[in-house]
């Protein structure tokens, strides 16, 4: 999506993962590129509607980005049933999170 306008859908769902993240002081969602490479976004949304499936904090000590993004694709496909359509280390993450999340919220 990098130079390419913003279609009102993808404003919309970027809307509503800034609002469902708001909480998360290591979290600055503002596109759906460079704001995802760290995993820490994909735990946070996930984190901010089922707070009761893992610790946020040991997400954040995790030591990288991959391990981070595998943690919430699992998270997804065993506590709430959304299949990892993608892998994060074959795709681009702009990818893996747009089909993710559409996926999921779709779905949730």
């Amino acid at each position: 999506m990098a130079g390419l306008q913003q279609t009102n859908s993808e404003k919309i769902l970027l809307s509503w993962v800034r609002q469902s993240t708001r909480n998360y002081p290591q979290v600055n969602v503002i596109n759906f590129t460079t704001s995802w490479s760290d995993g820490l976004a994909l735990n946070a949304l996930i984190h901010s509607h089922r707070p009761d499936l893992f610790d946020w904090n040991s997400v954040v000590c995790q030591q990288s980005a991959t391990q981070r993004l595998e943690h919430a694709f699992n998270i997804a496909k065993c506590q709430l049933g959304i299949e990892k359509l993608l892998d994060p280390e074959a795709t681009p993450i702009v990818q893996v999170v747009l089909i993710s999340v559409t996926t999921g919220r779709s779905s949730y």
